[in-house]
């Protein structure tokens, strides 16, 4: 996590497979987070998961990929239904 909204906190468990560990940003507050990987990828689908009961969902995200950091491309604009458990997006 190389860039981060200043409320969001725990970013580093959105790139984590434990269920248990997670993020959470003020509601209110706009949130967005850059990560960087060592090396290029593909990407062909986004997981959204939230498993927490009494917490409010994404709804509306926007992914947006970088081969060099700055120069920015629109991968999509997505809406997740409510509720809990995993949603799969294909870009």
């Amino acid at each position: 996590i190389i860039e981060k909204s200043s409320g969001f906190k725990g970013t580093s468990n959105l790139l984590n497979s434990d269920k248990d560990r997670y993020a959470i940003a003020p509601c209110e507050e706009k949130k967005f987070v850059v990560i960087s990987l060592s090396e290029d990828i593909l990407v062909k689908q986004i997981k959204l998961s939230n498993y927490e009961r009494f917490s409010s969902s994404v709804k509306d995200f926007q992914v947006m990929g970088s081969q060099t950091l700055g120069k920015w491309f629109d991968l999509g604009t997505y809406s997740a239904k409510s509720g809990n458990g995993e949603q799969i997006f294909d870009l």
